[in-house]
């Protein structure tokens, strides 16, 4: 029995915590980070979470240099580049991937991988909310468990190819926001299989036609419906071709 631990959103803000400024002369400044510090903090938050899943290997799950999003999707995440890592941040992933069971998959995410991996048996750790749209055992980080059913890990996935993500620079269908009114209608609360979702999530982004083409010059709803499909589906098991080292991508409910 595995925990898959999604460890970038850890490691990333440890990284930040510990990088300083440092002055190097009188008009020259550079940037420094403590990665023994990081690495101390990181490993506080493992063996925490260790003591809540003794019986768990804990596996830490890091995301490959590539990622087939951005050929779906070429503004993925678009809102973060120019952004700066902190100095040795992947001396830091590099210290994590060889100290720890680790498992990174060419041209994936982390939460990729550790959707793709986690099986029955299993916990998973992540604080990312997007893990939600895959369907197992989720451990907080005060040890606290919660089963996410299929069903709402379906609800979870739909939900999101509809609202975007802002985070991530994928924007979803015009107008339908995270507390729209429509989550609660009887149409939504509804739907039991991924084709009835599927059918109802095609049909929000054909009633956005016009704002689609207004807002980003969308001409073809139900195209541009399946890219945020792709981009917002955190891959599953089978989802995954192991010998081309690529995802398989998602193309609807079968």
């Amino acid at each position: 029995m595995n925990i898959y631990i999604d460890i970038e959103p850890e490691a990333f803000p440890a990284s930040r915590r510990h990088e300083y400024e440092f002055q190097i002369s009188d008009y020259k400044w550079t940037y420094h980070t403590r990665i023994d510090y990081c690495i101390k903090d990181l490993v506080g938050q493992l063996e925490q979470l260790q003591k809540h899943a003794p019986n768990h290997t804990q596996v830490l799950c890091l995301g490959h240099k590539n990622n087939f999003r951005y050929a779906i999707y070429p503004r993925y995440k678009s809102n973060r580049r120019g952004i700066r890592k902190a100095a040795g941040y992947g001396a830091l992933r590099d210290w994590l991937a060889n100290n720890y069971e680790s498992v990174i998959l060419p041209n994936v995410e982390a939460d990729d991988a550790l959707g793709l991996m986690a099986g029955p048996d299993d916990l998973i750790y992540s604080k990312d909310k997007d893990l939600r749209t895959i369907k197992g055992v989720h451990m907080e980080s005060n040890g606290e468990l919660t089963e996410v059913t299929e069903l709402e890990a379906n609800r979870n996935f739909y939900k999101q190819v509809l609202t975007g993500d802002a985070t991530d620079g994928y924007p979803g269908c015009p107008m339908v926001g995270a507390n729209a009114k429509f989550f609660s209608s009887d149409d939504w609360l509804q739907c039991y299989t991924e084709i009835d979702f599927w059918q109802l999530v095609q049909g929000q982004y054909l009633l956005a036609t016009k704002k689609l083409f207004d807002r980003h010059e969308v001409t073809d709803p139900l195209k541009f419906c399946l890219q945020m499909a792709r981009v917002a589906r955190i891959l599953r098991p089978g989802e995954y071709d192991h010998d081309r080292e690529k995802p398989v991508l998602w193309d609807g409910p079968s």
